[in-house]
């Protein structure tokens, strides 16, 4: 099975291309949404993050303050900084292993391509986990733009796009890039060809050293 990771920035349009590749019949596995999983109903994973952000953020019964929890961890601070990266430590390792087992799970029923679907793909350092890399792209006013249209604030958008690889890094290291700077009928034919060259792929071949 050909497994791809697919990355971009927020507001770069990677869950467009995430749903237009699921409504072609590609099993797209979404980290945020595993994440967030993860985070609601894994027992031991719950527990560290009520220990660390207390009841008004983790509450014993019912779902996870999001918002709160967002306001906690991104932010211009060194603490902002420090309980992200602890949220990352205790919530990223649990999200891998449900991916890895979930593309296990693809794979012995004979799809022929699987889709990943995650901003810190470089960040994580979890690319080689993939066969090849798609990144989506657009200019950062284009980005901006489509948060607010979200309702998100600038400060809020600049703390969220400083944790995340550039357009430029992603250009860089990703095997495929869609740029998203035009329409969405532009962005749904470029995944079209994309998709269609990718079924020819063969898995990446694995290189061992002797």
């Amino acid at each position: 099975m050909l497994v791809l990771g697919l990355t971009g920035s927020i507001g770069s349009g990677k869950s467009t291309v995430a749903e237009l590749l699921a409504r072609r019949g590609v099993p797209v596995l979404s980290s945020d949404a595993i994440a967030q999983q993860v985070i609601e109903h894994d027992a031991e994973t719950r527990a560290a993050l009520a220990e660390a952000f207390g009841a008004e953020i983790v509450p014993p019964d019912g779902p996870i303050n999001r918002g709160a929890m967002a306001a906690a961890i991104f932010g211009p601070t060194p603490e902002h900084e420090q309980r992200r990266l602890f949220v990352e430590r205790v919530v990223h390792p649990r999200v891998i292993e449900r991916i890895a087992a979930e593309l296990d799970r693809l794979a012995a029923r004979g799809e022929p391509i699987a889709i990943v679907e995650s901003a810190l793909i470089y960040r994580a350092g979890i690319e080689d986990l993939f066969d090849y890399v798609i990144a989506v792209v657009a200019p950062e006013p284009i980005r901006r733009e489509r948060l607010r249209l979200r309702g998100m604030d600038d400060a809020d958008i600049t703390y969220r796009q400083a944790i995340q690889d550039s357009d430029e890094e992603l250009r860089h290291r990703a095997d495929f890039v869609l740029d998203n700077s035009g329409t969405p009928a532009e962005l749904e034919t470029a995944t079209e060809t994309l998709l269609a060259l990718l079924r020819t792929l063969p898995p990446r071949p694995v290189h061992v050293s002797a």
